[in-house]
C-alpha cells in the first residue's frame, strides 16, 4: 500500500507528511530498519519520528524556544530613523544611546539609589536653587579615522552619504558652562589644560557673578560631577570661603546631569554651521550657548523630579 519512494533533502526537520507515511507503517508493526529502507531515510531518523510522535502527540515540529528579544519594535523604529536622519552613525554610539543607565559597580549604583530618593520629594522651587555645571568639547569637523555609512541602494553619491575632507585636520575646543532653570548661563573657553588652580579661577571670574546676577540668594546649589579637579583640596577651600552649598553628586551619573541636553543642541547647532576655523569654531559656540531658550532649561529642570522616580 505504501509503494512510496521519498527523496530527502537536507534539513533538520522531517515534514509532518512524511511522520505521517512513517506512523502509519510502524502501526502495521513493520520494523525501523524495514521502513527506513523503505523510504529511504536513516534508521536514526525513523527512532527521531517515532520519540517525537510519543512525546508531542502530533506530526508537526515541536515549538522552539527563541532568544529573548534585545531591543523592542519602538526601539527598532528609533535606530532606524537616526540612521536616516545621520548615515554615519556607528553600532557603537547608538548602543550608548538607548542604554538606559551607564555601567557602574555596586557601591556606584548604591550612591545613585540614595542621590534619587533624597531628591524624589523635591519641588520646582527646589530645583531652581540648582545651578548646573559642566565641561564639553566641540570638534569642529569630525574626528579622524574610518567612517561607514549606512545608506540605500543608489545613495552611494548623496552629499548625506559622502564624508568630506579638511586640509590640514579639523581641531577642537574645549568649554565650561552653567546653566539653572531661568536659562543658560556664562560659558567659558577653556584654552590650554584645566587643572584645579585654573578651574578655582573660572569658577571666581563665572559663577559667583552669575549666581550674583540671578539673585539666587545664600540657599543656592552647585552642581558639579567628581571630576579630580572638582573634587581636588583647591576647589574644596574656594566652595568653602566662598560659602557655596554642593550638590553631592554619585559617581558615573552622566545620565542625570541635565546640561547633557543642552550639549547636544549646541554641539547639533555647531556642526549645522559648520565652522572653518578654530576662531569661527569659537564665534559659533559662543552663539550657540545663548540662544538657547529659557523655556528648554526650564523643561529639563521640571524633569528632574520625574528622572529621579525613573
Amino acid at each position: 500500500m505504501f509503494n512510496i519512494k521519498i527523496i530527502v533533502g537536507k534539513g533538520k526537520n522531517i515534514i509532518p507528511y512524511k511522520r505521517a507515511i512513517i506512523k502509519a507503517l510502524l502501526d502495521q508493526n513493520l520494523s525501523q530498519v524495514h521502513i527506513a529502507k523503505k523510504l529511504e531515510l536513516s534508521q536514526c531518523a525513523i527512532q527521531n519520528t517515532t520519540m517525537h510522535t510519543n512525546k508531542f502527540v502530533m506530526l508537526e515540529n515541536a515549538p522552539r524556544t527563541r532568544r529573548n528579544r534585545d531591543t523592542t519594535k519602538r526601539i527598532d523604529g528609533i535606530s532606524r530613523r537616526q540612521c536616516e536622519d545621520n548615515h554615519r552613525l556607528t553600532a557603537r554610539y547608538m548602543h550608548n544611546e538607548m542604554k538606559a543607565y551607564p555601567e557602574c559597580s555596586l557601591s556606584n549604583w548604591k550612591a545613585r539609589v540614595e542621590f534619587t530618593r533624597e531628591h524624589l520629594t523635591w519641588s520646582t522651587a527646589d530645583w531652581t536653587k540648582v545651578v548646573f555645571s559642566d565641561e564639553s568639547k566641540f570638534n569642529r569637523f569630525e574626528s579622524d579615522g574610518k567612517k561607514y555609512v549606512r545608506r540605500c541602494l543608489g545613495e552611494e553619491f548623496m552629499p548625506k552619504c559622502t564624508i568630506p575632507t579638511i586640509k590640514h585636520g579639523g581641531g577642537s575646543m574645549m568649554v565650561w558652562a552653567v546653566f539653572n532653570r531661568n536659562g543658560p548661563g556664562p560659558l567659558h573657553i577653556v584654552e590650554g589644560i584645566m587643572d584645579s588652580t585654573f578651574y578655582v579661577k573660572i569658577l571666581e571670574d563665572n559663577l559667583l557673578p552669575y549666581a550674583r546676577s540671578q539673585r539666587l540668594g545664600r540657599n543656592w546649589i552647585f552642581q558639579q560631577d567628581i571630576d579630580p579637579k572638582h573634587s581636588s583640596n583647591a576647589t574644596k577651600r574656594c566652595l568653602h570661603r566662598k560659602e557655596i552649598t554642593k550638590m553631592e553628586w554619585p559617581s558615573q551619573s552622566r545620565d542625570l546631569n541635565l546640561i547633557e541636553n543642552l550639549w547636544n543642541g549646541a554641539e547639533k547647532e555647531v556642526q549645522g554651521q559648520k565652522p572653518s576655523n578654530i576662531k569661527e569654531l569659537e564665534v559659533v559656540i559662543k552663539k550657540a550657548w545663548p540662544q538657547i531658550s529659557v523655556q528648554r532649561c526650564a523643561g529639563f529642570v521640571d524633569y528632574s523630579s520625574t528622572l529621579c522616580r525613573s
